[in-house]
């Protein structure tokens, strides 16, 4: 099952990078940064343990914490500004909530390669699962960040081809983030 996550962990990685960074004149730097940190992250941890899962997931967790004070900033200017008379622009509705759990599934996934990196006592290609075993509060926060993502994913992709980039990255993140809680979850329900 650790052989089949991890690869299922790796191509989620690959595809959020590829759809986050396909979205041209419309890419923001800290998604480009905040989705080239990602994919570093499970690169790293998966093959060589450059850097410890501590300094991935700090650097995952801030990289979350700065896409939701983002996030928190363009909706405080929305609303200082005045309302627009009109229809809203397809997929502006669903922003909030995709910065949300991009926002949360690096937080959760920052916690999880913490997680597994105390656990594991060096790098192996066949055996690390990125994952640790869960406490029952965090296995429900996981559970709830992977639920919201597929909400999010399914949202943007029923918008048409407007909300096909953001329903690629909330859907590759949430698989992303369920292979590696996976093996841990597994352990944590006893299975």
């Amino acid at each position: 099952m650790a052989e089949i996550a991890h690869g299922v962990m790796l191509a989620g990685a690959l595809a959020g990078t590829g759809a986050t960074l396909a979205r041209g004149r419309r890419l923001r730097a800290l998604d480009a940064l905040a989705a080239l940190a990602m994919l570093a992250a499970m690169l790293d941890t998966a093959f060589t343990g450059v850097l410890p899962g501590v300094a991935w997931a700090a650097v995952l967790v801030l990289a979350g914490l700065a896409i939701g004070i983002r996030s928190r900033l363009d909706r405080s200017r929305r609303s200082a500004s005045a309302v627009p008379k009109g229809p809203r622009p397809v997929g502006s509705r669903s922003r909030p909530l995709h910065d949300l759990h991009h926002a949360l599934a690096l937080i959760a996934t920052g916690w999880l390669v913490a997680a597994a990196g105390r656990n594991d006592a060096g790098v192996s290609g066949a055996t690390h699962a990125h994952a640790a075993a869960l406490l029952p509060a965090g296995t429900i926060v996981v559970l709830a960040v992977v639920a919201l993502g597929a909400w999010v994913a399914a949202r943007a992709l029923r918008e048409g081809r407007r909300g096909v980039g953001h329903g690629v990255m909330a859907a590759s993140m949430t698989v992303m983030l369920a292979a590696m809680a996976a093996p841990g979850l597994a352990t944590a329900l006893g299975a």
